[in-house]
């Protein structure tokens, strides 16, 4: 239970200093710090996407994308670059005349940066779906 608070604190630290820069999704980003990469936060952004996110509903199980939205693979994306700050973004204020909603499934902030490392590695290839 130690390490889950400890994520937490860690998310929450990151989420301020991440939140404290301007986010701009049209420049090309820089990675995201190492500790949003940790296998913990992934695999806990992972089972937010496949759960309470609902976000694999959307864009399949395995980031394939659908009818609905987009595949969410690669480093280029449809509406926005693969950026980190572009997938934080999103995923915090959704994209206005889409399915796409702030914080689908009411997902906390914390939960916000959780998915958007998980994105970021598959698309990256830096993590399995």
């Amino acid at each position: 239970m130690k390490t889950r608070a400890m994520v937490a604190s860690l998310l929450c630290l990151v989420a301020g200093a991440v939140r404290a820069q301007s986010v701009d999704t049209t420049r090309k980003g820089a990675e995201p710090d190492a500790a949003m990469l940790t296998p913990a936060i992934i695999d806990a952004g992972r089972k937010i996407f496949h759960g309470p996110g609902t976000c694999y509903a959307c864009h399949g199980p395995n980031l394939q994308g659908g009818p609905i939205a987009p595949p969410l693979t690669g480093k280029t994306w449809r509406h926005i670059t693969g950026t980190f700050d572009a997938i934080i973004n999103r995923i915090d204020e959704g994209k206005p005349g889409t399915l796409m909603v702030s914080h689908p499934g009411k997902i906390t902030e914390a939960q916000v940066f959780m998915v958007a490392a998980y994105v970021y590695a598959v698309s990256h290839g830096l993590a399995k779906p």
